[in-house]
């Protein structure tokens, strides 16, 4: 039979503390993501949107939270494509979105080539996607709650 051995725990001291890492909890609190567009000659910073940065976007962001909360509450998770799609129909109310977390001028992001324009929207997902998916999941949430509500 197997047993579990613990280390022991060795006392810790200024010399043998390990260092805080104040970049890397800065990262896990509001990631950010570099990326190099145009073949290098752009160098853009995806950042995650503040809370009250968030709060002042939901009513642009509407229409793609609308759109998110359709494919969820019709039960199936979209393929990238899908998803893709879903972005592109919504391009007009996303742009200022995109743009704005990679602090770069809409004429700038809408100048950038497919490849480049595609990574960035991807990036910006990532670090930002959640806050749609968050208003979509409750929505749905919320309708399937009452609907299901006795008269």
């Amino acid at each position: 039979m197997a047993r579990k051995i613990n280390k022991p725990v060795a006392a810790a001291s200024a010399a043998t503390a390990p260092a805080v890492d104040t970049a890397s909890d800065l990262d896990t609190l509001h990631p950010e993501r570099l990326l190099l567009l145009a073949g290098g000659k752009l160098r853009v910073v995806v950042r995650e949107y503040g809370h009250l940065e968030w709060l002042r976007l939901l009513q642009q962001a509407e229409p793609l939270v609308a759109a998110i909360a359709a494919v969820i509450g019709a039960g199936r998770e979209p393929s990238y494509e899908e998803a893709l799609a879903i972005l592109a129909q919504h391009a007009d109310a996303l742009a200022p979105l995109v743009a704005q977390a990679a602090d770069m001028e809409l004429a700038v992001f809408d100048a950038l080539q497919p490849d480049d324009g595609e990574l960035l929207l991807m990036t910006w997902w990532g670090c930002n996607g959640r806050f749609f998916v968050r208003r979509a999941l409750n929505r749905v949430a919320i309708a399937r709650a009452e609907s299901i509500r006795p008269a």
